[in-house]
C-alpha cells in the first residue's frame, strides 16, 4: 500500500488510497475468475487425454471394467447390467478426479510462473521517498 500511494500529496491520501483497495479487490476477483476458466479447460482438457487411453479397445480398460462388475455383484447388486453400469459410472469418476488433479498442477504452475514474474517486477520498484502520513485507516 505504501509503495501504490508513494508521491501522493496527504490531501489526496485517502482518495488513492481508496482507489488502490478497489482496484486490488477488482484484481483478486478477475484472478479468481481467470483461474477457474484455466481449471475448468485443464480439467476438460485432461479429461480428454485420459479417455482415450481408457478405450473398450483397450485389454486392460475390459479388466478393470469386469473386475469392478464382479465388485458390485458381489456386494449386492444382483442385476449384472447394473453392475456393469455401476463400474463404468466408477471407472468415468476415477478419470475425473485425475484429469482434476492434473488440472490442479497445471494451474498451480501457472501461479507459480506468475509469483516468479511478480517478484522479478518487484526488484525493478523505486524505493518511496517520503510516504505521507494521511489517509491512514
Amino acid at each position: 500500500s505504501a509503495v501504490a500511494t508513494a508521491g501522493i500529496e496527504a490531501e489526496n491520501a485517502g482518495s488513492a488510497s481508496g482507489l488502490f483497495n478497489m482496484m486490488r479487490n477488482l484484481g483478486g476477483a478477475v484472478g479468481i475468475a481467470l483461474l477457474q476458466t484455466v481449471l475448468t479447460k485443464r480439467e476438460q482438457y485432461h479429461s480428454n487425454v485420459l479417455m482415450q487411453s481408457v478405450s473398450m479397445f483397450e485389454q486392460a480398460t475390459r479388466n478393470r471394467l469386469e473386475q469392478l462388475t464382479q465388485y458390485f455383484v458381489n456386494h449386492g447388486i444382483l442385476d449384472r447390467a447394473d453392475a456393469a453400469r455401476r463400474a463404468y459410472v466408477a471407472i468415468g469418476h476415477t478419470v475425473q478426479k485425475q484429469a482434476y488433479i492434473f488440472a490442479f498442477s497445471d494451474t498451480f504452475y501457472l501461479l507459480g510462473m506468475a509469483l516468479i514474474v511478480a517478484l522479478i517486477a518487484v526488484l525493478f520498484l523505486k524505493k518511496p521517498g517520503h510516504v505521507s502520513a494521511g489517509g491512514a485507516h
